[in-house]
């Protein structure tokens, strides 16, 4: 009985972070903020975690790897997103972020090569999403 009671409050103050630290651009459903560099993450942010390099660009994405959080809160809320926004689109074999695999990928943040990084995963989903 204790565990659904638990994992709803981590819920709910992930969520609570979730609204302080990143929906002012991604706006508190995922929907983004209509700004094309904000995509929708609804029905779609889960792919990146399917597709070779999109767990490392959820991460090293500027906005995400310089938030002002503790990687073990970076880990929570990225998990919260997934599985709020985009939970069907996760591969089978999703394993969630934790807190040693945040901090090492968030030592390197996309800059100048977000973009094509962004242009090259999305290729790649369209693909993904044929295929399977």
């Amino acid at each position: 009985m204790w565990l659904p009671l638990s994992s709803h409050a981590n819920d709910a103050q992930t969520k609570m972070k979730y609204t302080l630290f990143c929906s002012g651009c991604h706006t508190a459903d995922g929907r983004g903020s209509g700004d094309p560099r904000i995509p929708d993450m609804r029905n779609y942010v889960g792919y990146f975690a399917a597709v070779e390099g999109g767990r490392e660009f959820l991460i090293q994405v500027p906005g995400v790897a310089t938030a002002p959080l503790k990687s073990k809160e970076l880990a929570q809320i990225v998990n919260w997103m997934l599985r709020t926004f985009s939970a069907d689109q996760l591969p089978d074999d999703f394993q969630p972020f934790d807190e040693q695999e945040v901090e090492r990928l968030r030592q390197y943040v996309l800059r100048s090569e977000l973009g094509s990084t962004r242009k090259a995963l999305v290729t790649r989903i369209e693909e993904y999403k044929k295929n399977n």
